[in-house]
């Protein structure tokens, strides 16, 4: 589940419990989407504070969703407009402690704007950004970022001769104590144009572009 909360004015605090109770509030409008469009069999969610499902959230699945008999470990995220890029969440807790993708273990991210849903495969993603991606990423840029006034900072990556326009981001956490979430965002172009598996499914009750 990404609980990060992106803002552009630093002096907003972004307050983990109230993000969480957000991104639960979408269960039920994902679970149309999944009924509806996927035409999932099952969905097993891992939403409680119990042992087992909060084993499950350390791991970054929010469910499982049963499609044509196959069972899927699902990573939700959400954002409330469609950039034509993705966020991908650094470190957690920066500087010790890094994010989602290496600590996550789903099949598939699920990345919900109001029109479209991308359907990301894991373990692409993941190879990409922390085999090539990251390390391209200057330490010094993430310094300048949690230095800045600014919570986002745009800067100009090449990869194997093309040009690509990033965004380093933080977000301003507190719960009983202070942190910083750092991530980038970057056009779906670029991750495409390194392998990562991504397909694209409409919001509305249609079958198109859905296939999985």
């Amino acid at each position: 589940m990404d609980r990060e909360n992106i803002k552009t004015d630093q002096n907003v605090i972004h307050n983990f419990k109230a993000s969480l109770q957000h991104e639960r509030d979408q269960a039920a409008k994902a679970d149309r989407f999944y009924l509806e469009v996927l035409k999932v069999s099952e969905i097993q969610r891992f939403n409680s504070d119990s042992d087992a499902d909060m084993e499950m959230q350390r791991q970054d699945v929010d469910l499982i969703l049963t499609l044509n008999n196959i069972n899927y470990r699902v990573s939700e995220k959400f954002r409330d407009k469609d950039f034509g890029d993705l966020y991908v969440e650094v470190y957690s807790k920066y500087p010790k402690t890094f994010g989602w993708l290496h600590t996550g273990t789903p099949n598939a991210i699920l990345y919900f704007t109001p029109e479209q849903v991308y359907w990301i495969t894991h373990q692409s993603l993941s190879t990409f950004c922390i085999e090539i991606l990251f390390p391209c990423i200057s330490d010094g840029w993430f310094e300048e970022l949690i230095l800045s006034p600014k919570s986002i900072i745009s800067k100009q990556l090449v990869l194997k001769n093309n040009q690509y326009k990033i965004n380093l981001i933080q977000a301003h956490n507190h719960d009983g104590a202070d942190w910083e979430t750092l991530g980038i965002s970057a056009p779906f172009e670029l991750f495409e144009d390194f392998g990562v598996k991504i397909r694209k499914c409409k919001c509305k009750n249609s079958l198109d572009n859905t296939s999985l």
